[in-house]
């Protein structure tokens, strides 16, 4: 008997292995990525705006809490933490047009302004009227000119290693960037994205090789239109950014409840941003992340989502 079964196991192994080896890629990233979304309880749902198409996730109950990813990546970037959000909040996580699978024509112009009056007309259509804003990185300042814009819409804001803070120290990334190099975010081919998936994090989180090269593929096929998209935000100037409305101005006496987290390893953005927004707003609070790189939730989604949560119940 217990060779029947060793047998079984070997045989139910070889199979997985084979179909592993014989479908393609893409099915794959697919199959693994909606198994991550189905576990987080998020389902995928599509949006027609204008001339727009967007892609979102949605799940969980209680006060919408809204996520905008950073530059270069998508709504998938929350799943992980999404598994810890959906208890408390009805999550949103959008893929914002020029990302993902949203409307990514490269006609259209994707600067600051033009993303916070299409993310006003994704939630009107949505009927989101009063609702928690997030933001990683470069959705960390979308998310914030959207709340000094709309301050009545947004319960709470949180800002996650937030691009925008122009009274920060130089990161090392712009400080590479100012020396010549080529921007880290902008990956060129797979050697280059892996560089990247390190420099983001202290301790990668597992990603799938099959992911990772998907994800290298996906960056390398967008490169113009990516390259489009990190001048408009960034506004580079003799290799430094000058964004068109930093954090750190636009919501000087923002009177709204804020929660900053960032990495206190950030390579991309540097830490001390957090000190400059506490400083600027009122009734501001900063949680740094000891050990922790870019993108606090995936690299340690659980503290980082508890993080919020308390923060948000509080208020």
């Amino acid at each position: 008997m217990l060779k029947r079964i060793c047998l079984v196991i070997t045989c139910l192994v070889l199979l997985l292995v084979t179909l592993y080896l014989i479908t393609p890629r893409s099915t794959l990233v697919s199959y693994m990525i909606n198994a991550e979304r189905s576990v987080s309880g998020l389902a995928l749902h599509t949006l027609k705006i204008d001339e727009l198409d967007i892609e979102y996730l949605r799940g969980g109950s209680g006060t919408p809490l809204v996520l905008l990813h950073g530059f270069g990546a998508d709504k998938d970037n929350w799943n992980r933490i999404a598994n810890y959000l959906t208890a408390y909040f009805d999550v949103i996580a959008i893929d914002l047009p020029g990302f993902g699978n949203s409307t990514d024509n490269i006609e259209l112009d994707y600067d600051l302004f033009s993303q916070v009056a299409r993310l006003s007309k994704t939630l009107d259509a949505l009927n989101i009227t009063e609702f928690n804003l997030a933001g990683s990185s470069m959705g960390g300042y979308i998310a914030g000119n959207f709340a000094a814009k709309y301050p009545s819409k947004v319960k709470n804001l949180w800002l996650i290693s937030p691009f925008g803070v122009v009274d920060s120290e130089k990161s090392e990334m712009f400080s590479a960037i100012k020396n010549g190099h080529q921007p880290m975010v902008l990956p060129r081919n797979e050697a280059e994205f892996i560089q990247l998936v390190d420099f983001l994090f202290v301790e990668p989180p597992y990603i799938p090789s099959p992911i990772v090269s998907h994800l290298a593929h996906q960056a390398e096929q967008r490169l113009v239109l990516n390259t489009k998209i990190y001048e408009q935000i960034h506004r580079m100037r003799n290799g430094e950014a000058h964004p068109d409305s930093p954090l750190d101005h636009v919501l000087k006496g923002y009177k709204g409840p804020v929660l900053v987290t960032w990495g206190q390893a950030d390579r991309v953005l540097h830490v001390s941003g957090a000190t400059k927004l506490k400083d600027t707003i009122p009734r501001a609070e900063v949680d740094i992340m000891a050990q922790i790189g870019h993108l606090p939730m995936m690299e340690a989604p659980k503290e980082t989502a508890n993080s919020f949560i308390a923060f948000a119940l509080k208020q």
